[in-house]
């Protein structure tokens, strides 16, 4: 309202279902039921967003109680944001809404290598319409041409498609020949990957 005048308003609004969120906060304690660790964080900003916040609190807690096998946090974003930095290793599985989810994937892949290295997953799970796997930053289109571009994300992704599609060991080669991260122009990074691949 008011744009451009000293007396302007603006807001936004976030629209959280409850089908939504407990679609995802379901997933997210599946997967980690899944892990070793078997831990969930929920990360949010409850103390300020507190109708949406207050959403995904009940929405985790009330799950919590299908999976008692898996331990449950709390953490306000910007403390996870500073234990994503200082201590990451609290972290396994983390539900969180897009906003935050954007935030943190982003800091996520700079901490643990690069940007470059950080697959990631738009993913349905009722499996009635496609999912989506690209690298968490998206395309490059400043250095388009430049070979300067680094594949690794991107050939991450397809990992993360093969389990999501049930071939656990064609997703594991791919991360097995992406761990001793090769370095060269965007074309010799893809061919030494697809070399250990094979």
């Amino acid at each position: 309202m008011r744009r451009g005048t000293p007396q302007e308003l603006a807001t936004q609004e976030s629209f959280n279902t409850a089908f939504g969120v407990e679609r995802v906060a379901r997933y997210a304690f599946s997967l980690a039921q899944g892990r070793p660790r078997r831990k969930l964080t929920l990360v949010h900003k409850t103390n300020v967003l507190t109708f949406a916040g207050d959403l995904w609190q009940r929405t985790v807690n009330s799950l919590a109680r299908e999976f008692p096998e898996v331990s449950v946090e709390y953490q306000h974003v910007d403390a996870a944001s500073m234990f994503f930095v200082s201590q990451p290793e609290r972290f396994d599985v983390i539900v969180t809404d897009n906003l935050f989810g954007d935030i943190l994937t982003d800091l996520g892949g700079a901490v643990s290598g690069g940007i470059g290295l950080a697959s990631s997953a738009n993913l349905n799970p009722a499996r009635t319409g496609p999912s989506m796997f690209e690298p968490v930053h998206g395309s490059a289109p400043d250095i388009v041409g430049t070979g300067k571009a680094n594949p690794t994300a991107a050939i991450l992704s397809a990992a993360l498609m093969l389990d999501f599609l049930g071939e656990a060991g064609a997703a594991a080669r791919i991360r097995t020949a992406c761990a001793d991260q090769p370095t060269g122009t965007t074309t010799e990074i893809g061919d030494r990957i697809a070399e250990r691949v094979s």
